[in-house]
């Protein structure tokens, strides 16, 4: 009963507070059929909630279907394809696929099954309760919800401000990764997105093409556009048809009459491809960006111009001419075109990129495995008939692509990349809704939808979106997902994901970016002040749902330029952009990432592994002095992530590289929430890795932030423009002049000065909200404005601004330095507080920081405006929770592992903690400990984050806000700031996950109730939400990891998102307090806040957080009533509570009676039609309050449960009728109506789905109400009251006394039948929470009781006892007439009645003594009902056994009966005992006896249980003897329950007795050996004896018990059959004393031994005791026997007995037994080993004779009379072996040689050491060969070698020299020549030489020997042939060293007539001789006049400016080469 008292009051409950957390959570009320108003006008059908939790489903999914959507698509996730395609086949869920056409074939795959994957489809809405129910569903994602790109401008620029091209590659290092060489070559990125323009010129190239041979699409590029897909797929559409990418050119046209216009189109195609099938494909491009830019489509031209039939190239018209011959083609390998419209040879117009070309065979890439996932057909399309174009459908993905990979080609290099060798993989149409998760997992599979295949799929995927509103962001079904992906699906695979620009509010980070296996990214800053590396304002900020640090790591969002689509520009050049946001950040760490993964494969021959590759990004980046979830692992640094890679000395890595402190259902998880409770450590081994040539030391600092210094400022913006107004020059928000400058930090002026050791600096400020949005509209009114400015002196006044009239504010003349003053940071958004933060702030303070303040849109009034601005300093301060050793070094080329522990006090405050460890490096130098610099070359913080979790229930109350510097926090869950950004989404504002472990002993039914409150003010509203645990759906898949569960949103606040990043005001309460009351289950819960409006006037707002519990005393909410006299009354209830009570109301019901069926029978019915339903029940209802129906099938089915009411009283139930239903896909069905109409209802089951065809199901059916049950007091306990009730705390409050109780008091009527009823209390307290507890009333009809009170059934007397028989009904009553009392048998009369009384059920008393001896029982009246009779009468004095019977009916028809048997007996018993021993060693003693029947036996005071004959057994315990002895004997000690009498007596009391004892000895015997001692009278001790000992006899001296009676001593062998045995026997047996009598316990014995028949060997002495209990035992003792002396062989090698061959040595010795041998040279001790065999090295160190010795006993040596071998030998070692010998016949020489060779020869194992005598550099030959070859560089000159050889025991010096000359002798001559040399034959010739080289000179003619002077110049004549022409000398010079030099030199002999020639052309003498002869010749040549004119006109040229030589020259040649006869002729002409 208490049992079922407490489940109901559970199920009730929750499910009045699952209602109350459902209405307040704004989620319509029909998600729960169950939970229905009925005077509320109610749909026919409704849809229902899946409180579990599991699977997950879209929260937008529900919203759809309560707003009335007909259909729903979705997503759904599930581990078998074929369960679910099963399901959507029998419920009609699939999408009609159009037939084949135009060509096509449909091609049907079935799904890969067994393995997570993914389904989209439609389906009808009214079915979607149903899908959770399905087999393998792991979660359900709303597919019409598409991702939101996050903005390229997420952020408000300040007035004036324009962003300029920043230096990301710079300041990333990945211009420094270029120069490595890594420039992505070889990664593809994936870019999912609108899609990426790859004719853009930065892009063209960038494309990623299909690689793997084995692929259908080699060669093609490698895309993916899931929209157009779909279509494609589904309905055979492509553009125009449909708006798609896909264009269709299944037009075809010819060119019959070959003219080069396609015959039906009219299309030029003069001069393009010709089609080789003939046909010419036709279609639209599908770009409408295009369209748009050249006015009109654009034709497309399709030709198969290399292989007939396979159509590879598409010409698009771009021009619109109607000609393709000035297009340019796209075919594989030149996929994009474009047109240059301005002649700068750049496309300033883009036609997008071809990926596929139908061909007839395959379908679309990538359809076969898309297909076969969604359950359509592939669709096969003809050849050419389909082509697919990657286009942009926005500017987004083009510009996350030029991030990745843009080559810098426009405007002067504008946009670079960060891997500009990387290519692209566009999945295109992204954000169209759909399918987007195709798009995920085809990065991690390609087109061929396998992981392991490569060269067909990206390697990083880039995702620069995320779902804004979907709450539990990290245990998502999105986040989940991705997390398989790359965690389990594809390791090898990695996504670069933003987190999104909703910041500065932490728990920010949005889905998918909060995955936990992704790199998540934020945005940091890159500014065009030249500052980077700062926290973009809106970046948003971890923790994730579950505590979780995000981002991973952050890179350059603020801001950089990218690439705009061409077809958005006018031309290339302008089609760029600056933009910024995560959307930025993220491909910048895409592209980086794909630099690092290029060179991790090129240094380690692998794809990094994802979770690897994390690590080894993360603890490569930059720390920039912000918090774990601010920076995570820090800013992304390539140059030092590829130089790790390479090795570079100093660098590192390390692996974990953030951690999440704790674990989760036993274990640490890499992809769950953690936990780490008070007291607990965790050690955690990290590794890091070096895979540098230079040891590195790593040195730790676990650290944590501190505040170091806080200001708070009030700014009251005050004024109105005027000169009487109270601020005159005040003009409102002043452009870029803000209102306030305020220092921060000075350089140079101490009085304002940031402490040293800050590390970041944080600013805020928050406007009053009546500023801000006064009238709640959610459109802001004035804001506020932060910047950081650093300020650069340039002019060197001091001035950074001016203040002219004093009024702190800076007015237009007083901004006279602003262009001394730089942006670092600013926040420039709509809300009412705004955060700055700036990290490592003295790398960019310059000299000074300054923080101005704007009221934005400032209104010119007298009301002030309080603005509150504060900055805080925060430093690093030791961390006294993580502890680890101080340094470790890291080898080269090696890892090491080193351990932290994190440690949480015993005291700390629950919550999440970040924290971290400070990595310094030191570079150590090489082959040393040292150093290479005192100062680390690199810090770097390891990021932690520690969760300690509430328990629940708790209270957090709040710190003050009192601006103590102690107080402030970076993150504390009792602050929460506003954050809330009204231009961004539904993620702003400020978030707090707070852990909450419930524990199971508060889970007793109760409710939880939430509370958080903070300042009154009507503008500020937190929200919570309650995540509780549910299955987690990929835990099968990696348990590590996951865990067994995850989180889902079970309860939560209203969710007012308004639109953008607003919310509208409302709370529960109504006030400044959320309240709501949610399930308290056992088990981890995140507690969730979100500042959905940020109202307070302060930067923090203090919230004071309880978690309560409340519950019904359980003891008090039930009553049993069994006696019908106590049927109506009074109670007090209690409802107990861990926080203060405020009740509204309270209100009962009763009395109802539940229905309950245990067994019933449904059937497969007509799914579509409820009313074949085959189970019915009608019942009427009237007066209720309430009707509750449950229901759950026993097996394996679908039911579904419908109610339905006789609306219009025609006694039959129709479709119409019905009032709700719940139809999930289970069948665990529940419906609840509120305050039903009165009528005929009708509960029906109906079989959706039996596939057994039938099932048994439970159905119960409760109607609540009833006036039965009232209130007639309710009232709050006092702290007195509540002591004195639970002075030791309420069970229910798991032992906590109540923080508050309140007492209910009752009043209650009996109900008219007996049966269990219910009623109800419902307390309504503050917050509108809802309490409904079940009062159970339970009127139980017990049987009546007759029984014979008097004497005991089955008495046995020998005295006249009294009878006295009692009828008792305490329910409704029974008559005289149905009260018997009868003889059972028929020698047995009934005693006439001595008195009979009666009460009725009236309470009245009657004496019916009369009427009952009467027998006359009717006399009594029909309606006098007794309630107890008493008849008295006795016993009969005849000795027999007398038997009675009475039985006893009530009204209604229950009876008992009662048996009476007594019997009169006076004889005596007999006995007979067995089975007693006098001793015995079991503790156990059983014995039997038998007596006569009916008498009893005792066992001294205990009973014998005896049956029916007088048989019985007894077993007791017995106390245990003591056995002893003294002088004359030995005696066992006998007490306690060892000594007892047995006694039986019969029912007359007669009885017999006898006495027994019995010795119980239970222990073994066991004996001490004390000694033992040999022939020789030595002693032993165990130990020696167990060695071996010589013993031929001994004696053995043994302690033994007393009680021994039989031994034997028997000596056996271990390995062998010998042994000696010798065996006695004591006949005395010992006494029994019952008298404690001293005496000792044991003896001493002594047993001889004798060996001397036994050989040596190893024995076993066994002693064998029996005692006299015949307890046994054996005890072993171990001997050693060995009487022989070891024999030993031994020698050394090489060598003999007498002469060693080497100083090396190699002992070896074999020995007739084990023994220790030692080993010694010259009384040295060289080994010393133990064992049969062994042997050593050893070497000796001087030559001569040695003394060498071996000894060796053996394992008798313990012993006095040890076997001992000794055996000493004189060996001699040969000095001759070591003598030594060089051989260099160079030696003195002199040569001209580079190299010598010289010979030297050592004894064995000698070193060699050669130097040179002028370097003194020694160089070792190593030990080895006895000959050696040295060979010598030679340098020029004198070159002298030293050579040591080492000879054993002295070294041999050796000196070599040899002169290098190499150098050729100096050699150079020349003719000394004259006017007329040519002439001669003898010739002169001089030159220089080299003193004393030999030179020869020789010609064809002659030749001359000598000796270079010492003057070395020489003059020598030499003779040439007489021969005209060009003669050679030659000249050859010879050294010493046979060095060569020779040269030679041309001279000429001339005939007189050349010479002369020469001569004249040389304007020698001989000019003037021939010019006087040509005069002369051409005087007397006949001539013609024109020819004698010229050469008169040429002497008087010759007579005024001298000859033309070269003029007569060629003249008179000319004259000299004619012959003679030519002479003649011109003569005689």
């Amino acid at each position: 009963m208490r049992q079922r008292t407490a489940s109901a009051m559970v199920l009730l409950m929750l499910l009045s507070s699952l209602s109350a957390g459902l209405a307040s959570a704004g989620i319509s009320i029909s998600h729960n059929p169950s939970i229905i108003d009925a005077d509320a006008q109610q749909p026919t059908e409704t849809t229902e909630d899946i409180t579990s939790g599991s699977p997950w489903v879209d929260s937008s999914l529900w919203k759809r279907i309560d707003e009335g959507a007909a259909e729903v698509r979705i997503t759904v996730i599930t581990r078998s394809l074929q369960t679910l395609n099963e399901w959507q086949h029998a419920n009609g869920a699939f999408e009609e696929q159009k037939p084949a056409m135009n060509g096509e074939t449909l091609v049907a795959d079935d799904p890969v099954d067994g393995q997570v994957d993914h389904r989209t489809f439609w389906m009808r809405a009214e079915l979607f309760h149903k899908l959770p129910a399905v087999q393998g569903v792991i979660a359900i994602i709303d597919a019409e919800r598409a991702p939101e790109p996050y903005d390229t401008m997420p952020f408000e620029s300040p007035p004036e401000y324009e962003p300029e091209s920043v230096r990301s590659g710079e300041i990333h290092g990945a211009n420094d990764a270029w120069e490595r060489g890594y420039t992505g070559e070889g990664m593809v990125v994936a870019i999912a997105d609108t899609g990426v323009d790859f004719a853009h010129p930065d892009l063209n190239g960038t494309q990623a093409r299909v690689t793997d041979s084995k692929s259908p699409y080699e060669g093609w590029p490698l895309m993916f556009d899931h929209n157009s897909m779909y279509y494609w797929l589904v309905y055979g559409d492509a553009y125009p048809a449909r708006n798609t990418w896909y264009a269709d050119t299944s037009l075809i046209d010819y060119d019959n009459d070959s003219d080069g216009v396609l015959d039906s189109s009219g299309y030029n195609i003069t001069g393009v491809n010709a089609s080789l099938s003939g046909e010419y494909h036709l279609g639209e491009h599908p770009d409408s960006g295009l369209r748009n830019k050249v006015g009109g489509d654009v034709p497309l031209l399709v030709v198969d111009d290399r292989v007939s039939g396979l159509y590879e190239t598409v010409y698009p018209d771009i021009n619109r001419d109607g000609a393709f011959q000035n297009d340019e083609p796209m075919r594989p390998g030149e996929e994009t075109a474009g047109l240059d419209t301005n002649g700068d040879g750049l496309w300033d117009i883009s036609g997008g990129l071809v990926y596929w070309i139908s061909d007839g065979n395959n379908g679309a890439p990538y359809t076969d495995t898309y297909s076969a996932r969604h359950g359509y057909a592939n669709r096969i399309p003809g050849a050419g008939n389909l082509t697919l174009f990657m286009l942009e459908s926005g500017s987004h993905g083009t510009l996350c692509a030029s991030a990745v990979s843009a080559q810098g080609v426009i405007s002067d290099g504008k946009v670079l990349g960060m891997a500009p060798n990387a290519t692209i993989s566009s999945i295109g149409n992204h954000y169209s809704g759909g399918h987007a998760l195709d798009g995920w997992r085809f990065i991690a599979e390609g087109y061929d939808g396998v992981t392991q295949t490569v060269g067909d799929q990206p390697h990083i995927g880039s995702f620069s979106f995320g779902y804004s509103s979907v709450d539990e962001a990290g245990a998502d079904g999105y986040s989940l997902y991705l997390d398989w992906l790359t965690r389990v699906y594809n390791q090898n695979t990695s996504y670069s994901v933003a987190i999104g620009n909703g910041g500065h509010g932490f728990g920010t980070a949005k889905v998918p970016g909060a995955a936990h296996g992704i790199f998540s990214v934020g945005a940091f800053s890159s500014r065009t002040s030249d500052s980077w590396g700062q926290n973009a304002p809106w970046s948003n900020r971890g923790p994730n749902v579950v505590g979780r640090m995000d981002p991973d790591i952050v890179s350059v969002g603020w801001s950089a330029t990218g690439d705009i689509p061409l077809n958005y520009r006018s031309d290339a050049n302008s089609a760029w952009s600056s933009w910024g946001g995560t959307s930025l950040a993220t491909p910048i760490a895409a592209g980086l990432m794909a630099l690092v993964a290029q060179a991790w494969q090129a240094n380690l021959g692998d794809h990094p592994g994802s979770q690897e590759f994390r690590d080894f990004v993360l603890s490569t980046s930059d720390d920039r002095g912000y918090e774990p979830f601010v920076q995570g692992g820090g800013w992304f640094n390539a140059s030092r992530a590829t130089a790790t890679l390479d090795g570079v000395n100093g660098t590192w890595w390390a692996s974990p590289a953030q951690w999440n402190s704790g674990t989760f259902q036993g274990q640490h998880r890499d992809a769950n929430i953690n936990v780490m409770n008070p007291g607990e450590s965790q050690v955690v081994d990290l590794e890091f890795t070096n895979y540098g040539q230079t040891d590195v030391l790593l040195r730790y600092t676990p650290t944590t932030f501190a505040p170091l210094e806080h200001t708070v400022q009030v700014w009251h913006s005050l004024g109105n423009g005027t000169e009487d107004g109270a601020n005159d020059t005040w003009d409102g928000h002043q452009g870029d002049r803000p209102d306030l400058l305020i220092p921060l930090h000075i350089s140079d002026d101490p009085t304002f000065r940031l402490p040293s050791e800050t590390v970041q600096l944080r600013a805020r400020a928050t406007i009053e909200y009546s500023a801000f949005d006064a009238n709640q509209d959610r459109s802001s009114e004035e804001r506020v404005f932060l910047q950081v400015y650093r300020w650069t002196d340039d002019d060197g006044d001091g001035v950074y601004v001016e203040d002219f009239d004093n009024d702190s504010m800076v007015d237009s003349d007083d901004w006279t330095e602003g262009s001394e003053l730089d942006e670092v940071t600013y926040w420039w958004d709509n809300g009412p507080n705004a955060e700055v933060r700036v990290g490592l702030p003295f790398e960019d303070a310059r000299d000074g920081i300054f923080l101005g303040v704007w009221n934005y849109n400032g209104h010119l009034s007298d009301d002030p405006v309080r603005i509150e601005i504060d900055w805080t300093a925060f430093g690093s301060a030791d961390d006294d929770w993580i502890s680890m050793p101080i340094s470790l070094a890291v080898t080269a080329n090696d890892s090491s592992s080193t351990q932290m522990t994190v440690s949480v006090p015993q005291d700390a405050r629950s919550g999440l903690h970040q924290h971290g460890v400070l990595v310094e490096t030191f570079e150590l130098e090489a082959g040393g400990g040292n150093t290479t610099s005192p100062i680390s070359h690199r810090n770097w913080t390891l990021p932690v984050v520690t969760n300690v979790p509430w328990v629940g229930p708790f209270t957090l109350d709040a710190g003050p806000l009192d601006g103590n510097v102690s107080n402030q926090t970076l993150y504390t869950e009792e602050w929460i700031s506003g954050a809330t950004r009204w231009d961004w989404r539904a993620e702003s504002g400020d978030w707090r996950f707070l852990s909450v472990d419930w524990p199971e002993e508060w889970d007793t039914g109760g409710t939880a109730i939430l509370d958080v409150d903070w300042e009154d003010n009507p503008y500020t509203d937190i929200d919570i939400m309650w995540l509780s645990e549910m299955p987690h759906g990929y835990a099968e898949d990696h348990p590590d990891a996951y865990g067994e569960s995850t989180f889902f949103i079970e309860s939560r606040s209203i969710n007012n998102h308004a639109g953008g990043g607003s919310h509208n005001w409302d709370t529960f309460t109504g006030t400044s307090r959320e309240m709501f009351a949610v399930p308290a289950s056992q088990g981890m819960h995140q507690m969730v806040l979100h500042t959905a409006l940020h109202g307070v006037s302060t930067n923090d707002n203090p919230l004071n957080i309880s978690v309560g519990y409340i519950a019904a005393e359980e003891s008090g909410f039930e009553r049993v009533v069994t006696d019908w006299a106590e049927g109506s009354g009074v109670d007090a209830v209690h409802v107990v509570s861990t926080v203060p009570l405020s009740v509204d109301s309270v209100t009962a019901y009763g009395w109802s009676q539940p229905a309950h069926f245990d067994n019933e029978t449904a059937y497969q019915d007509v799914s579509g039609n409820k009313m074949t339903a085959s189970w019915w029940h009608n019942m009427t209802v009237q007066n209720s309050t309430e009707l509750n129906i449950r229901m759950n099938a026993h097996d394996d089915a679908d039911l579904d449960l419908f109610l339905f009411r006789d609306s219009n009283e025609d006694g039959a139930f129709s479709s119409g009728e019905e009032v709700t239903r719940s139809w999930s896909g289970s069948s665990a069905e529940t419906i609840r109506i509120v305050d039903p109409d009165d009528g005929l209802y009708s509960v029906a089951v109906h079989g959706y789905s039996v596939p057994s065809g039938t099932v048994q199901f439970w159905i119960d059916i409760e109607v609540v109400g009833g006036d039965e049950l009232v209130i007639t007091d309710q009232l709050s306990l006092t702290q007195g009251e509540i002591d004195a009730i639970w002075p030791n705390g309420s069970e229910t409050l798991a032992g906590q006394v109540p923080a508050s109780a309140l007492q209910v008091n009752l009043a209650y009527e009996m109900p008219e039948t007996a049966g269990i009823w219910t009623g109800f209390i419902d307390i309504i307290i503050e917050g509108d929470i809802s309490l409904r507890l079940p009062y159970t009333y339970e009127l139980i009809e017990l049987d009546p009781e007759v029984d014979f009170e008097v004497p005991a059934n089955l008495t046995q007397t020998n005295v006249t006892v009294p009878i006295r028989l009692h009828a008792l009904d305490t329910g409704i009553g029974f008559s005289l007439d149905d009260l018997n009392w009868e003889p059972a048998d028929e020698d047995t009369s009934v005693p006439v009645a001595d008195l009979v009384e009666a009460i009725d059920t009236d309470g009245n008393h009657h004496n019916l003594t009369a009427i009952w001896n009467s027998g006359n029982h009717f006399a009594m009246p029909e309606n006098v009902s007794f309630r107890e009779v008493w008849v008295n009468a006795t016993l009969p004095q005849v000795e027999k056994w007398h038997d009675y019977r009475a039985d006893l009916t009530d009204r209604s028809n229950n009876s008992d009966e009662a048996h009476l048997s007594v019997s009169y007996d006076v004889t005596a018993p007999i006995v007979s005992i067995s089975n007693i021993p006098w001793i015995t060693n079991e503790a156990t003693m059983m014995y039997t006896l038998q007596t006569e029947p009916g008498a009893s036996a005792r066992h001294g005071d205990t009973e014998i249980e005896l049956d029916e004959s007088g048989f019985g057994e007894f077993t007791f315990q017995l106390t245990e003897a003591e056995e002893r002895a003294d002088d004359d004997s030995s005696f066992f000690y006998v007490h306690g329950s060892s000594i007892f009498d047995i006694e039986v007596s019969d029912a007359a009391g007669n009885s017999f007795t006898r006495n027994f004892v019995v010795v119980f000895d239970p222990h073994a015997p066991s004996a001490t050996l004390l000694d033992v001692t040999d022939q020789a009278g030595y002693h032993y001790t165990l130990e020696q004896m167990a060695n071996p000992v010589n013993m031929s006899e001994g004696t053995l001296v043994v302690s033994i018990p007393v009680d021994i009676r039989d031994w034997c001593l028997r000596l056996q062998a271990v390995n062998s059959p010998h042994q000696t045995v010798q065996c006695e026997s004591d006949s005395l047996i010992p006494q029994i004393t019952m008298e404690d009598t001293p005496g000792q316990s044991t003896l001493i014995s002594q047993y001889e031994i004798n060996t001397t028949t036994l050989p040596d060997g190893d024995y076993t002495i066994f002693l064998e005791m029996t005692d006299w209990a015949n307890n046994t035992v054996v005890e072993e003792w171990a001997l050693g026997l060995d009487r022989s002396v070891p024999i030993v062989e031994w020698g050394s090698s090489p060598g003999t007995d007498s002469a060693f061959f080497d100083h090396r040595q190699g002992l070896s010795w074999l020995s007739s037994e084990e023994a220790h041998v030692r080993f010694t040279i010259d009384g040295v001790l060289v080994s010393e080993r133990t064992g049969v065999t062994s042997g050593a090295l050893f070497e000796l160190n001087h030559t001569g004779v040695h003394e060498v010795c071996l000894e060796a006993v053996d394992m008798t040596e313990p012993q006095e009379n040890d076997n001992r071998f000794l055996e000493c030998r004189s060996i001699l070692l040969d000095p001759a072996i070591y003598s030594t010998h060089v051989t260099a016949d160079w030696n003195g020489g002199l040569g001209a040689i580079e190299t010598v060779e010289a010979i030297l020869q050592r004894g064995p194992d000698q070193e060699i050491w050669w130097s040179r005598a002028e370097t003194g550099q020694r160089h070792l030959i190593e030990r080895g060969a006895s000959i050696v070859s040295v060979v010598f560089d030679l340098e020029e000159g004198d070159n002298q070698f030293l050579i040591e050889i080492h000879a054993l025991d002295h070294v041999d010096n050796y000196s070599l020299s040899i002169v290098k000359d190499t150098i050729a002798p100096a050699l150079n001559f020349y003719e000394v020549t004259n006017r007329t040399s040519t002439l001669e034959t003898s010739r002169v010739v001089s030159g220089v030489c080299e003193q004393g080289s030999t030179v020869m000179l020789w010609t064809e003619a002659d030749d001359e020997e000598f000796v270079c002077p010492s003057t070395g110049e020489f003059l020598v004549t030499i003779e040439i042939p007489p021969t005209p022409g060009n003669h050679t000398i030659n000249g050859l010079s010879v050294d010493a060293a046979n060095n060569q030099n020779s040269m030679s030199i041309e001279v000429l002999e001339q005939e007189w007539i050349d010479w002369a020639i020469e001569d004249a052309r040389n304007s020698g003498p001989m000019l003037w001789w021939f010019s006087l002869a040509a005069i002369a010749l051409l005087s007397v040549t006949a001539l013609p006049l024109t020819v004698l004119r010229r050469r008169r006109a040429r002497r008087l040229m010759i007579e005024e400016h001298g000859p033309d030589l070269d003029e007569i020259m060629s003249e008179i040649e000319a004259v000299a080469n004619q012959p003679v006869a030519e002479y003649g002729d011109e003569a005689t002409e």
